[in-house]
């Protein structure tokens, strides 16, 4: 029995530390999407060329299905081909298609659409080709980017600042 009692003491520290883990990465992710859409009013995340996006709709099902999370990397026109499948800004949404045909302009298509798009797209609104995509991890990036999320990390941090400063009251008064 006391055996079964100090693993558990064990195991609370590191229950503790992982938790602290996840959530500073959840706040680092919140600061970098307001930084994004604040300073350089992109709805995306970018980090070093690579965009984050969640796939809205399930128009590219079969390789990339509603909700999962698209990684993007920016591509030059020299690395575009027929088959990739990139992101591109129209009329101010992003899209998630692959290219059929390459001329001066880009055609794309979806795997649900039986016609190609009717918008040629320019290398300038093309954000880049998916590197990889992952099964519904969408929906946390949608989380993590949401002003809920904000909210909730503002009131965490001030609840655990005031109860820092009281618990550091405490050991001053009883000299701990």
């Amino acid at each position: 029995m006391k055996k079964i009692e100090k693993e558990k003491i064990k195991i609370r520290p590191i229950i503790g530390t992982v938790i602290y883990i996840v959530f500073y990465i959840c706040v680092s992710i919140n600061i970098l999407f307001l930084l994004n859409s604040s300073i350089l009013k992109k709805e995306n995340l970018e980090i070093a060329g690579i965009s984050f996006f969640r796939m809205q709709n399930d128009l590219m099902q079969n390789e990339i299905n509603k909700n999962d999370l698209v990684i993007i990397k920016k591509a030059k026109d020299s690395e575009l081909q027929i088959g990739n499948i990139i992101a591109y800004e129209v009329n101010g949404n992003v899209r998630i298609n692959k290219i059929i045909n390459k001329k001066e302009t880009y055609t794309t298509k979806s795997n649900k659409n039986y016609y190609p798009d009717f918008e040629k797209i320019s290398s300038k609104q093309i954000i880049g080709k998916k590197i990889a995509s992952i099964r519904y991890l969408g929906i946390l990036l949608e989380i993590l980017k949401s002003q809920i999320t904000s909210w909730f990390i503002l009131v965490f941090f001030i609840l655990k600042f005031s109860y820092n400063k009281y618990m550091y009251k405490i050991k001053k008064c009883y000299n701990f």
